[in-house]
């Protein structure tokens, strides 16, 4: 559960396709928050949306993002993981493409709900069936590697959305459709790549050796009753729950932002947000390389004191100062790889056994979620009242947040090896002995 100071094991080349197959849902999560939030202000300007409207639509996408985790990580741990896994990346195929083709409002908004459920519903799948299949002590780099890929799709839309910035709407259709093909590429290669198969495999003969039965789903009633299990859940929950307001305002509303209070042309902002999206886009890469040692918890410290300034200085100045948006959205990115979304991966598949990870972590990404998406609703309302008040709560935020996260590391760091995955309390249950 701890980081440590042994050599971690190897890797094969198996294992990190199963990290880009398994972070496509990540990919494609966060290509959709970007395309969603580089169309607000088209969308405003070419169905006539009022700032009501566009709060629906920011935070619809959040909102099902929420119940898709929460529905869809339990089901996969009852149903299998496996069949999620391929299933879902197809449903989300199909609501990108009606997002792209959508007519009107209602079209548009009906695709983007249906886009946040297949997308909630293959996050917590996707990071359960990688790390059920990771050799022990390497949970953390493959896992991690997923969060480059929640990067990468952050830049590949924001790269896209520049290219189209000059083609109004269409452009933004284009982006939906180019989404939509590579979720179908995506699931042919879950689905019949040949040396995925061999991982399960070898994680089924692993896990048997050591009494595990990864097929059947702890109950949720002895999940929660187990002291340890549901403070961790609950810590995790909020972790990530703070760390997600700051996240989402940031990746959905970035780009309205910059246009209505900055006064910046569509262009000139997704190309600003695409060149400092690449910082952070390295600095993710680099977590995935601490990310199974002591380094990631002592990076934590210094990544929150640059992730809450970057907020206090857009507060301060209103963000109606370029340079210091600027500054902020490089700061933005320097801090956010070392203190937010990957982690609580990390946190939540080390901290629980192999037949709940999709369960948890559905469940305290659908709280988190499902608080964003109530909070984006209001987000075009507040930065219109006041853009340097909502900045103010955001720094709030990423301190609660900071802080939250400080509490986890220390229970992390104190923890034997082991206790959290298989307590005596529930060492029947894991090993398949009880239901």
């Amino acid at each position: 559960m701890a980081e440590t100071n042994a050599a971690p094991p190897q890797l094969d080349r198996r294992h990190w396709m199963l990290a880009v197959a398994a972070g496509m849902a990540s990919f494609l999560d966060s290509g959709a928050i970007i395309s969603v939030g580089l169309g607000l202000a088209l969308w405003k300007k070419s169905f006539g949306l009022d700032v009501w409207t566009l709060g629906v639509l920011g935070s619809t996408l959040t909102l099902f993002i929420a119940v898709g985790a929460l529905v869809g990580g339990r089901v996969a741990d009852l149903i299998g993981r496996e069949r999620v896994f391929s299933l879902t990346i197809l449903l989300y195929a199909a609501a990108a493409l009606t997002v792209s083709l959508a007519p009107n409002a209602g079209v548009l908004v009906a695709g983007v709900i249906v886009i946040g459920v297949a997308a909630g519903a293959d996050l917590p799948t996707s990071i359960a069936v990688l790390s059920e299949r990771a050799p022990a002590g390497a949970q953390g780099r493959l896992v991690a590697f997923t969060h480059v890929m929640w990067a990468a799709g952050v830049v590949f839309a924001t790269s896209l959305g520049f290219a189209v910035s000059t083609l109004g709407t269409f452009g933004i259709r284009l982006i939906f459709a180019t989404l939509a093909v590579l979720a179908v590429a995506t699931f042919v290669f879950r689905a019949f790549y040949p040396p995925f198969q061999q991982l399960e495999t070898e994680a089924d003969a692993r896990h048997t050796a050591e009494g595990i039965d990864p097929s059947h789903a702890l109950p949720l009633r002895t999940l929660f009753r187990d002291r340890a299990f549901a403070v961790m859940i609950l810590q995790t929950a909020l972790f990530y729950l703070f760390f997600t307001l700051v996240a989402n305002t940031f990746g959905s509303f970035k780009t309205y932002f910059l246009v209505t209070v900055g006064d910046t042309t569509q262009t000139f902002a997704t190309a600003l947000s695409f060149v400092t999206t690449l910082i952070g886009l390295v600095g993710t890469i680099v977590f995935t390389r601490i990310a199974d040692t002591k380094w990631r918890s002592r990076f934590f410290a210094a990544g929150v004191v640059v992730f809450m300034a970057c907020q206090l200085l857009i507060a301060i100045t209103g963000g109606v100062v370029l340079p210091v948006m600027i500054i902020a959205l490089v700061l933005y990115n320097i801090g956010y790889p070392f203190v937010g979304e990957a982690l609580y991966k990390i946190w939540t598949q080390e901290s629980f056994p192999v037949n709940t990870r999709a369960t948890v972590q559905g469940v305290t990404m659908a709280v988190a979620r499902f608080i964003a998406s109530g909070f984006a609703l209001v987000t075009p309302a507040l930065i219109d009242w006041s853009p340097s008040g909502l900045y103010f709560l955001l720094t709030f935020f990423a301190l609660i947040s900071g802080f939250i996260g400080m509490l986890i590391i220390r229970r992390v760091q104190k923890a034997p090896a082991g206790a959290a995955a298989a307590p005596h309390s529930l060492s029947t249950v894991v090993t398949g002995d009880a239901r």
